[in-house]
């Protein structure tokens, strides 16, 4: 399997554009909502694969997002190490993508930060998996925080082929998982973040 280089990223194929992700997220730059967007997600407890696509690790998982009233299917999860998205010029110690995907193929990414604190049993189950393609029960739960709270800005894709017009949702509660987790995370990918793109006058949107 060939990993992709993140070293080099200015080599990587990309469509071009000047909407790129991820960006550096700040509370200073970002705009108030009073017509915020609600976000509601109905996962599935049963995982069907996790595998090491050579630019993270990803867990086949599927269920359903209402996203601002407009239904979207989710497709997978995968893991960055460290964070893609800074806030308030904070990186955190991982970043995970659960990526959704309308009937019209318009794709939705909720990122959802991770700090070190308490284990994380969604972990320990994908941990349990690797490379396995049986189905699986995952609990998702403790990595999807309570607090949907979020920043919203139009992006990319942050792998090959970088595809623009992604709907980013990137929520400001963060989830946890433990120091002995994180430091088996990184043995896999130590550094699998994108560097931060311009913003290029995109207006962030922060919701309460």
């Amino acid at each position: 399997m060939e990993h992709l280089d993140y070293s080099n990223q200015a080599a990587w194929t990309r469509v071009s554009g000047d909407k790129q992700s991820p960006v550096a997220l700040s509370d200073s730059l970002a705009v108030k909502n009073d017509f915020e967007t609600t976000l509601s997600f109905n996962y599935d407890h049963t995982a069907s694969y996790v595998r090491d696509t050579g630019a993270g690790i990803e867990v086949g998982l599927h269920g359903t997002a209402n996203i601002g009233n407009r239904p979207f299917s989710l497709n997978q999860f995968h893991i960055h190490t460290p964070s893609e998205h800074t806030v308030n010029d904070k990186s955190y110690e991982a970043e995970i993508h659960f990526v959704h995907e309308a009937s019209d193929g318009r794709l939705a990414v909720v990122a959802v930060l991770v700090q070190s604190g308490a284990a994380s049993q969604t972990y320990d189950a994908v941990l349990a998996h690797m490379n396995q393609k049986e189905t699986f029960d995952i609990p998702v739960d403790d990595i999807m925080p309570e607090n949907k709270a979020y920043y919203h800005y139009i992006g990319s894709l942050t792998t090959p082929p970088l595809t623009e017009n992604v709907e980013w949702y990137v929520l400001k509660q963060p989830v946890t998982l433990s120091t002995e987790q994180i430091n088996h995370l990184k043995t896999f990918y130590s550094h699998n973040n994108r560097d931060l793109q311009a913003l290029n006058d995109r207006p962030i949107i922060s919701s309460n």
